[in-house]
């Protein structure tokens, strides 16, 4: 009688919640969206109380204490890290940390095969160039932006008066404190906002797993689900002796930073509140149903093409040989991830039906717009022009794809190429001190080049991609030579490229180029300008910024513009409805529940994976699922310390946020606002969110804050950082009992 008087009352409960949230029209489940942090008091803080937040927004974001915004941190402004201690102790990724890594590795010292872990400040490795970025306030500029703007202004004019204005906004305003200010757009120039940033120059590294733990799975298991990657890096953020920004220097200390993250290691259960804080790179979430179209059925197909070719010549070497593999991991990693993604991107899409769904969404739109005299007379014409827009422009961006996965990202000689052609242009202009410079300036970064560059596995990219690109080129003028090429028998060109690889002087002895280019600047110059690997560069160059580029540029201008005018209109057509704007590099929160999903018939996913599948997935000797001796040890004695959760050891787990690339790093946090976890990927299903956000598949992946703990303290030997965190234990109560205390006090 007892139990069924405590299941009733559970149910009235439940029900009067249920009831109490409907009637606030408080959503109980997780939606898309990248907001901005110092709206989300306006826009999000009762959906995301409803979800399980227990921090206010004013902790999330502030400016007039210290709040969670002060520990995230823009890394080097590719990728997002968070502050973890009093001492500016910085964690990332490690495909985020991976160049750094790589940098400082060598076949004796190959820290990217062994890992690297200092075990003092002495030891820790300093990377010049390396920043780290910390917002400091962010204040909506919009009125002041756009205050000379009219509607008589044609696009261009607009741009141009919008661009005055912003440069002599920045110019005006005091900054006294050294921050670091820019203006960006949102909502395409719709709102701007400016954003004040204090940027570090000291940055080093801290530790590193080793790849087989770090990037554990590398390419067969990127993103995907399950995931049982230790994708984590560590770094210290330096100052000068005033705790501000400094240049790398011996005599700088850790940086004291405002406010640094708890860390909670009593892990997460499902259907708890998480949140990504972080800098998403770029997304598009509001194109219309023609353009995702041109997207999966041409843009993406055309890139991913190219890139398994490149790929499948870079695998081949890099399991046969060592160095190569080190040479080239950031290179083939970089390669690898975009070209998965759009894979994921086409198949996310076509399964969720989001070219119809948007096109829904557009029957919706042109229904409403014809109800309303006023809104159809303004914007009845706003989706017609936007399709007819990217039909223009969508062989045009074809070709420069084309460019961009050949010319420049492909093969190597050519993007080299283009750092001599300042050192020509001085050379026949007659300007020797420039050129002496310039010539100064290549030599001193010519290591950089010769330690990751296999000029046999370059050779072999051309002859593969070049014919493509010569297939692919057709917007006139096409320079000379490229029409020369494109009508060469295959067996010519062949020849032709083997022969431009053999007669380049930047490819003979490395030593003897680099004192040439010191004391013989002249000769070099004369070389470079006569060979075909620069002769070849500048024409497709040319190509690509002559003629291409404007072109686009100047249909891009009028597609923001009525972007613009789509999203304004939009918004007055579906006033309940609420907007994010793109991602765009700046600082968002996204939100969401630890949740599974079930991506297609019989499949269900569950939320958290453990070291068992690591070891399930274990192959010895395998350059994606080998493993350290050490960890298989530590995983036999069930020796994890108090990172362990019942006998197995938490690895990853996901969660419904809305991420995209930019939130590589980001933290997780709990409704606290304590770190449970560190975000690194996107599940294959859901990769489509940037441009096609969908709840039923959409999930974020991270590894536990746990297993980063673990491989620090038991594995790595490193406790002494794990001591420098503020860590924090709240078990977790079984939710049954803890209702039956409620129901029965």
């Amino acid at each position: 009688m007892d139990y069924l008087k405590t299941i009733s009352m559970k149910g009235k409960l439940k029900n009067a919640i249920l009831l109490i949230l409907i009637t606030l029209q408080i959503p109980l489940h997780a939606k898309e969206g990248m907001w901005i942090p110092y709206l989300i008091s306006q826009l999000n803080q009762d959906e995301m109380v409803a979800m399980g937040l227990e921090i206010t927004a004013e902790d999330i974001y502030s400016v007039n204490q210290s709040s969670i915004k002060d520990a995230i941190v823009h890394f080097n402004g590719g990728c997002t890290a968070e502050i973890i201690s009093n001492k500016g102790l910085l964690l990332t990724n490690h495909h985020c940390g991976y160049s750094q890594i790589q940098k400082h590795s060598s076949v004796e010292n190959n820290y990217l095969k062994n890992g690297f872990w200092a075990m003092s400040g002495r030891e820790e490795l300093k990377n010049p160039g390396l920043t780290a970025s910390i917002i400091k306030y962010m204040e909506d500029v919009t009125n002041e932006v756009l205050q000379d703007v009219n509607d008589q202004m044609s696009i261009a004019e607009r741009e141009a008066t919008v661009s005055a204005t912003i440069k002599k906004i920045l110019e005006g305003r005091k900054n006294s404190e050294g921050y670091e200010l820019k203006i960006n757009p949102f909502f395409y120039g719709n709102q701007y906002i400016l954003i004040a940033e204090e940027v570090f120059r000291d940055v080093r590294l801290v530790g590193a797993p080793p790849s087989s733990i770090g990037k554990f799975g590398a390419d067969t298991d990127n993103w995907m689900w399950p995931r049982h990657t230790g994708d984590f890096s560590v770094f210290r953020i330096y100052s000068g002796a005033d705790n501000k920004p400094a240049d790398v220097a011996d005599e700088n200390i850790p940086y004291n930073p405002n406010y640094h993250l708890k860390i909670n290691i009593s892990g997460v259960q499902e259907n708890d509140f998480s949140m990504i804080y972080g800098f998403p790179g770029s997304t598009q979430e509001y194109l219309p149903s023609a353009e995702i179209k041109n997207t999966i059925e041409v843009y993406d197909p055309a890139r991913i093409a190219v890139r398994e070719k490149l790929l499948r010549i870079l695998d081949r070497k890099m399991r046969q040989n060592d160095a190569t593999r080190i040479q080239y991991a950031s290179k083939y990693a970089s390669i690898s991830n975009s070209w998965k993604k759009w894979i994921g991107e086409i198949k996310g899409v076509k399964e969720t039906d989001g070219v119809e769904r948007r096109q829904q969404l557009e029957n919706q739109f042109e229904a409403a717009l014809n109800k309303d005299a006023v809104l159809r007379e303004k914007y009845g014409e706003v989706l017609g022009e936007l399709n007819k827009l990217y039909e223009e422009r969508k062989p045009l961006m074809l070709e420069r794809y084309y460019y961009i996965e050949i010319g420049y990202l492909g093969i190597e000689v050519l993007r080299h190429m283009l750092g001599y052609r300042s050192m020509v242009q001085y050379y026949q202009e007659d300007k020797d001190n420039e050129l002496q410079q310039r010539a100064s300036e290549i030599a001193n970064g010519m290591d950089n080049f010769y330690k990751d560059f296999d000029v046999e596995l370059d050779r072999q990219a051309m002859q593969v991609l070049l014919p493509i690109y010569l297939k692919e080129v057709s917007t006139e003028e096409v320079p000379e030579l490229v029409k020369k090429l494109k009508e060469m028998e295959d067996k010519d060109l062949r020849e032709y490229i083997d022969e431009l690889y053999e007669d380049l002087v930047v490819l003979e002895d490395p030593l003897e180029f680099r004192e040439m280019l010191q004391n013989k600047p002249s000769k070099v110059a004369r070389k470079i300008e006569k060979s075909d690997a620069y002769q070849l560069s500048s024409a497709m160059y040319d190509h690509f910024i002559r003629v291409l580029n404007p072109r686009v540029s100047a249909i891009n201008d009028k597609i923001d513009y009525y972007q613009g005018q789509y999203i304004t209109a939009m918004r007055q057509v579906f006033p309940m409805k609420r907007f994010y704007p793109d991602a765009n590099s700046t600082l968002r929160v996204a939100y969401g529940k630890v949740e599974p999903y079930e991506p297609r018939d019989a499949v269900y996913y569950e939320t958290q994976t453990y070291l068992d599948g690591v070891m399930a997935k274990y192959i010895p000797g395998d350059y994606e699922f080998d493993l350290p001796v050490k960890l298989i040890e530590l995983y036999k004695d069930k020796d994890f310390g108090p990172y362990g959760e019942d006998d197995k050891m938490p690895v990853c787990f996901i969660a419904s946020n809305h991420t995209t690339g930019g939130n590589s790093g980001s933290p997780a946090l709990n409704g606290k606002g304590e770190l449970v976890g560190l975000n690194f990927d996107r599940v294959w299903e859901g990769t489509m969110s940037d441009i096609n956000y969908d709840i039923s598949r959409c999930r974020n992946i991270m590894v536990d804050i746990r297993y980063v703990l673990f491989i620090m303290d038991k594995f790595a030997g490193a406790k002494y950082l794990v001591d420098e965190m503020d860590l924090v234990y709240n078990p977790v109560v079984n939710k049954d009992e803890e209702m039956k205390k409620v129901l029965t006090n």
